[in-house]
């Protein structure tokens, strides 16, 4: 997997400045024997930072949603689907 995707089995709580909380976590509990945690992986946080950075598309859609109301369910379900 490349540096941007991490399996569970190569994430420890070493790389949470990388992964987050959450996903060192999850690779942490995939080391322990007893506990099952399906195979799966993270995405780090800089490549996020690098889609969220390169996309505009991304940028129009957070503004439109801020825009909302959570009673705007429908076009909420709209801009995120």
């Amino acid at each position: 997997m490349s540096s941007y995707i991490l399996a569970f089995q190569d994430i420890d709580r070493t790389k949470r400045m990388v992964v987050g909380g959450k996903g060192a976590n999850l690779g942490e509990l995939s080391r322990i024997e007893g506990i099952h945690v399906p195979d799966g992986f993270c995405i780090s946080a800089e490549a996020f930072k690098r889609i969220i950075g390169e996309t505009s598309l991304i940028n129009e859609l957070l503004d439109q949603l801020s825009l909302l109301k959570v009673e705007d369910r429908d076009k909420i379900g709209e801009l995120s689907g």
